[in-house]
């Protein structure tokens, strides 16, 4: 996990797929930030539309769920394509 945060850490510009919700999304990380504890905030800008959010809309992930793909949260089969 640590090589993972490490490498998300650094990640500005890689891609991120998977499902939000009933939705699959692609999408670029546009911003990283370090949150209280050990873990990561990702801003994941969209490519394309997914369900009611337009192309360009933001959606938010912990890098523990990135990780976990997606914990057993709403999103879920997520992937971080490191570029």
């Amino acid at each position: 996990m640590r090589l993972f945060m490490n490498a998300l850490y650094n990640a500005v510009g890689s891609t991120v797929t998977g499902y939000d919700g009933p939705h699959p999304f692609i999408g670029r990380i546009v911003d990283v930030r370090a949150m209280a504890g050990d873990d990561l905030r990702v801003t994941v800008e969209l490519d394309d539309p997914c369900g009611n959010a337009p192309k360009g809309d933001h959606l938010l992930f912990s890098g523990k769920e990135l990780y976990d793909d997606g914990g057993g949260n709403l999103s879920s089969n997520l992937h971080v394509y490191f570029d």
